[in-house]
């Protein structure tokens, strides 16, 4: 039977969304980044992905043919099986104290360590090092492993091998999430406030005030986000590090743009700043609870104004490198998985000080499914005939169609919205509502997807008063005119005029 809008899956394929390590006999969930306990496999696919009933087979079917260990009998990896594929690597701590296997990701609860099993206080890189961390699964049956499970060395043994083991930690570390309980609730003060050694320069003070004065309007949509922004924000900053430096680096971008001769000095430190902070941002959504939820949801959205404003590559807002295995811009990753990222505490958040902030997933369309629109009809007629040479197989035919279907509702839904759309019903219509599949294609440099891309950009056009799209639509343009064969010119003639026109 040929795929159709009707039928086709928007779930993901088992074997994506769970990966069988056989060597281990776990499945790791791939969005999640952890192993799934064999009986709880189920109600993780209803509570956190929102498979339901009829649609969970399928999952459930490829489950039962393999064989799972139980959490407390799986067997730790072995030296050179280190890291495990699909779990997310930590930094944390190895106790150096012989025979001694405990490892953690906390400081404060190394300490804690030694004081209780060592009868002492430990010190620092004395007693334990840093090494890198994984575990299979989390809550109760969380256990760390690291690319050593037994260090049962002399101290001579610990000199002569810890500066190789920091190397391979810190190498490691530089393309993964960072993080300790220590990172939790490190403030960055103005000048002259000093928290746990964290201090601003003149420079970033500076930036700091500009966003009080300028750059937090500039986010908010009405009177009760501008309190969000001017507020509630900056008051979780000083909470959690990795926002202080999301709204540093946003308000250094905005005094890049509004100053022309001090760019490239204003974007360095906006870089500076984003590079402290998406690795902190990482490891807080892999730890996410009551106390960081809030600061996770508004650094969403600071990521999202920070990739718009980026000054370089600016295509790859939605074109992501064909050559990565990446199917979402990072920024788009976040803002579409949004409630998943925070399934666990999504209560604290819609009942939380940024609970305004949380409409951006949700969606109000109330616009029929079958919207035959003629601009829809005209979407449509891209699709090539299915007895012609460039003809398209059945299942991109299916992924196009439901991809237009979307366009066509979201361009229905903006004219019911007027002519003063926010930055934020742009952003959640489309982009969040197309299927992954359709990105892939995307990726990939597909005819189809890069049309119905260009006829986005239309709406994105709306976005070009806002100092942090200024002018992107036109080169988002650009960039697929250079991806796209000319033949295909013809379906984009009114998206064209429309985005470079001036007027």
């Amino acid at each position: 039977m040929s795929l159709t809008a009707s039928n086709w899956p928007r779930d993901p394929q088992p074997t994506q969304l769970l990966h069988y390590l056989p060597s281990f006999q776990v499945v790791v969930c791939t969005s999640c980044r952890y192993a799934i306990q064999p009986n709880a496999i189920s109600r993780h696919l209803k509570e956190i992905h929102h498979i339901y009933r009829s649609r969970r087979r399928p999952f459930i079917e490829y489950v039962s043919s393999l064989p799972l260990k139980e959490p407390q009998d799986v067997i730790l990896p072995k030296a050179h099986e280190f890291p495990v594929p699909y779990l997310p690597v930590e930094q944390g701590f190895m106790c150096e104290s012989k025979g001694c296997p405990y490892l953690c990701v906390s400081v404060k609860r190394m300490k804690s360590h030694w004081v209780s099993e060592h009868g002492r206080k430990g010190q620092t890189e004395v007693d334990w090092h840093s090494v890198p961390l994984q575990t299979f699964f989390r809550g109760n049956f969380l256990q760390y492993f690291t690319q050593r499970t037994h260090h049962n060395q002399t101290g001579s043994d610990i000199k002569e091998d810890g500066g190789r083991r920091d190397r391979f930690a810190r190498d490691l570390f530089a393309a993964e999430p960072r993080g300790c309980d220590d990172y939790d609730h490190v403030a960055i003060s103005p000048v002259g406030k000093e928290t746990q050694g964290q201090v601003l320069d003149a420079v970033d003070s500076a930036i700091l005030q500009h966003y009080f004065t300028s750059t937090y309007m500039s986010f908010a949509t009405s009177d009760e986000t501008e309190s969000i922004w001017r507020v509630t924000v900056p008051e979780l900053a000083y909470r959690n590090r990795f926002l202080m430096h999301g709204i540093l680096a946003c308000s250094a971008q905005h005094l890049a743009y509004l100053n022309p001769t001090q760019q490239q000095e204003y974007t360095v430190r906006a870089c500076s700043h984003q590079d402290e902070a998406v690795p902190l941002f990482r490891f807080a959504i892999e730890h996410a609870d009551k106390d960081n939820c809030d600061a996770i949801l508004a650094f969403s959205y600071l990521l999202v104004i920070y990739s718009l404003a980026a000054e370089q590559r600016e295509e790859s807002l939605f074109l992501v490198d064909s050559a990565e295995p990446d199917i979402l811009p990072s920024w788009l990753h976040f803002l579409r998985g949004g409630c998943s990222m925070l399934c666990s505490v999504w209560d604290f958040v819609e009942s939380g000080p940024v609970q305004l902030l949380a409409l951006a997933w949700d969606i109000p369309f109330d616009i029929a499914e079958a919207c035959k629109t003629p601009f829809l009809v005209s979407l449509l007629s891209v699709i090539p005939n299915p007895t012609s040479e460039n003809a398209w197989s059945d299942e991109v035919c299916a992924v196009y169609h439901d991809a237009a279907v979307e366009l066509g509702r979201s361009f229905v839904y903006m004219q019911a919205l007027g002519e003063s759309p926010t930055t934020w019903d742009i952003l959640r219509i489309w982009p969040m509502r197309v299927s992954v599949a359709y990105m892939a294609l995307l990726r990939d440099r597909h005819s189809g997807a890069l049309v119905l891309l260009a006829h986005y950009c239309v709406l994105l056009k709306k976005m070009q008063s806002h100092w942090y799209f200024e002018g992107r639509a036109a080169r988002l343009m650009s960039a697929i005119l250079l991806y796209l064969d000319a033949r295909w010119y013809c379906y984009i003639q009114g998206p064209l005029e429309e985005v470079y026109n001036c007027g």
